[in-house]
Parts: C-alpha cells; sequence; structure tokens
C-alpha cells in the first residue's frame, strides 16, 4: 500500500507549476524522475531473477506507473524548453524516460534529444540506441544492435535460477555493426553479452535470424 501511495503522490505532483522553475529545479525533478526509473527496473528485475511470482506484478504495474508520471514530467519540461545547464544526470534521466515510452513518445520526442545531442548534453550512443529501439517497433531492422527481445520467462514458485534469454533484433548489413557502434561510443557486441550476463541474462546474437524468425522465438505462444 505504501508504494502505491507514494506512486500517486507522485503523480499528483506533475500537476504543479513548471512555468516558474529555475534550472536548479529542473535538474532536480529530472534527477529524482532518473532515480525512479531505475529503481522500479531494479525492482521488477529482481524479482524476476528470485522468481518471486507475486511480486513481479506489482511491480511490474507500479513500473509501469511510474513511467506514465514521468513521460507527463519530461513533456512539460520539454514544451517549456531543456535548460542548457543541467547536470549530466538530469540529461540521462530525459533519455531514460524517452527510451522507455511507447513509439509514438519516442518519435515525438527524438529530435529534441538529438538537439541536445548536438550540444553535447545527450550522449551519441544514446541517439545510437534510441535510434534502434524505434527501428524495432517500427518492425524494421536496427543499425547498432542495442535491442533485444525477451524470450518468455518460465516462473516456477521457489526457482532462484528462472531461465531469461534474450535476442538480439535483426541488424542491417552486420558485417559493419562493429564498426557503427564503435562511431557513436557503444562498445563491442561481446560487451553487452556481459552486461547482460551481470543482470541474469543470457545475449543471443545470431545475425543469419531473421525478423520473423527473432519474433516466433520470443513469442509469448511458444512451448
Amino acid at each position: 500500500m505504501r508504494l502505491f501511495l507514494s506512486i500517486a503522490f507522485f503523480v499528483a505532483s506533475i500537476f504543479c507549476c513548471h512555468a516558474q522553475q529555475t534550472s536548479e529545479d529542473i535538474d532536480a525533478l529530472l534527477r529524482e524522475i532518473g532515480a525512479k526509473d531505475q529503481q522500479a527496473r531494479q525492482n521488477l528485475n529482481n524479482a524476476v531473477s528470485k522468481a518471486q511470482v507475486d511480486s513481479i506484478a506489482l511491480y511490474a504495474e507500479a513500473m509501469q506507473l511510474i513511467d506514465q508520471a514521468n513521460q507527463l514530467h519530461v513533456k512539460k519540461i520539454l514544451r517549456g524548453g531543456v535548460p542548457d545547464d543541467l547536470s549530466h544526470e538530469a540529461y540521462k534521466a530525459l533519455f531514460l524516460v524517452i527510451d522507455h515510452a511507447d513509439i509514438k513518445y519516442q518519435k515525438n520526442c527524438f529530435s529534441h534529444l538529438r538537439k541536445l545531442s548536438t550540444k553535447g548534453h545527450i550522449n551519441p550512443h544514446d541517439i545510437a540506441t534510441l535510434k534502434d529501439r524505434i527501428l524495432m517497433n517500427s518492425g524494421r531492422k536496427q543499425l547498432y544492435g542495442t535491442q533485444t527481445k525477451a524470450r518468455p520467462i518460465v516462473i516456477i514458485e521457489g526457482d532462484t535460477t528462472p531461465q531469461m534469454v534474450n535476442y538480439v533484433w535483426a541488424v542491417r548489413d552486420p558485417q559493419r555493426l562493429e564498426a557503427r557502434r564503435k562511431s557513436v561510443g557503444l562498445g563491442t557486441m561481446q560487451q553487452q553479452a556481459d552486461t547482460h550476463k551481470k543482470v541474469g541474462y543470457e545475449m543471443i546474437f545470431d545475425a543469419n535470424l531473421s525478423k520473423k524468425e527473432i519474433n516466433a522465438l520470443t513469442s509469448s505462444k511458444i512451448k
């Protein structure tokens, strides 16, 4: 109950006036937004890794509510204009909220992030990540190999090691993938796989798999 009361308070705070906020106010708000975004995902990942069936649904719902509230905040900030003197954490929070939104929101905000990137506020690899996500969500091949689709996880109560597998979404021109990644400051695909492993996921990259095959492998209908 306390969790949802906290979320409700956070959502209600959106309707406070943004017009008179200083750069310091916006910076503090975005850093809070970023912290909530990451904590919500950490809570859900922990519940999945520990096969806590009841908690998974609770944290998934909480994450959705937090994302919706964060998106409303960011929409208002973008409308008013993003200051040029925010902290790195604040600009990163802007990216996270947009990256975790639906494709319509991502497309509407992409130009804002790209403009901030030209000023040095948003990392090029974050722009590449969002570009990949938009491409994947549009059913097209990605450019930088940042996006994956998860195979359905079978959760058995008490099983502390559920098998979690992510397939890298189909990539355009895979022969030049590593060079493209390097050009925007992304690590190698092996480094990306190592990062997935640290949070309990096996990452599978097979450049020969088609979009159709990847969708089949990650379908909820798979037996």
